[in-house]
């Protein structure tokens, strides 16, 4: 019986030892998904040269404001929504593909049909980025609808605006991915031959076929309003 007790003792100890390994290389993996997703959205070297960080901050817009309003709501405190929203209006409802259909719509390696399929190890490191203690402490929030539109302000109106105002609009929202000197993931805007109505379309995504199948990514007007639109558009018409 005694005999019994240690055995019993002895697999019990070995079992613990075995749970707490398991857990400990757990918790090791998931870190360096973390530190791998937050790599990925900073992808410098994306097939594309667009990152999530061109589209969505991942920190508080509004305690920790940098240069820049980016065409999507910020990811902070975003990895436990429960619905997402795509740039057409589309309802997502689970996180792994609202980040697969960014990724390919964007990010991707291109192929005759647009982007292709990330891999599944790059979904599962930025959903655990997304959702890490650091960057959803609250382990819950509400999901956000863009308010995207169809209808550009009349052509009349784009006539109106105002270049000077309009630059401080390119240096916060454009400059990001339009560098002037040609650096950035898109192209620079310089002597770029669009008219009023074509830029707006573009910053809109209204009727526009891109270039090789990318657009860029639209901003819906609660992230660039009617106003601010009228006057960027007429300093990149002047460019």
């Amino acid at each position: 019986m005694r005999n019994l007790l240690v055995v019993v003792m002895f697999l019990a100890g070995i079992s613990l030892l075995v749970g707490t390994t398991i857990l400990a290389q757990g918790s090791r993996s998931r870190e360096r998904d973390i530190q791998e997703g937050k790599m990925l959205f900073h992808w410098k070297d994306s097939p594309t040269g667009i990152a999530c960080i061109h589209c969505h901050a991942d920190f508080n817009e509004k305690k920790e404001p940098d240069a820049h309003v980016r065409p999507a709501h910020p990811l902070f405190n975003g990895g436990f929504r429960a619905e997402w929203q795509s740039w057409d209006g589309r309802k997502i409802t689970t996180l792994d593909l609202a980040i697969s259909t960014c990724m390919q719509r964007w990010i991707t390696e291109r192929g005759e049909d647009g982007g292709k399929t990330p891999a599944k190890h790059q979904i599962r490191q930025l959903k655990a980025y997304l959702k890490s203690d650091k960057l959803s402490p609250e382990k819950k929030s509400k999901p956000i609808e863009p308010n995207f539109t169809k209808k550009l302000p009349r052509e009349s109106a784009l006539r109106v605006g105002d270049p000077k105002l309009g630059s401080t609009v390119f240096r916060k929202s454009c400059i990001i991915c339009h560098a002037t000197d040609g650096s950035g993931p898109a192209p620079s805007l310089l002597r770029n031959g669009y008219s009023r109505y074509q830029i707006a379309k573009k910053i809109r995504e209204i009727d526009n076929p891109g270039l090789n199948g990318l657009v860029m990514p639209p901003f819906p007007m609660d992230r660039l309003s009617d106003r601010q639109l009228i006057n960027v558009v007429a300093f990149v018409y002047q460019m």
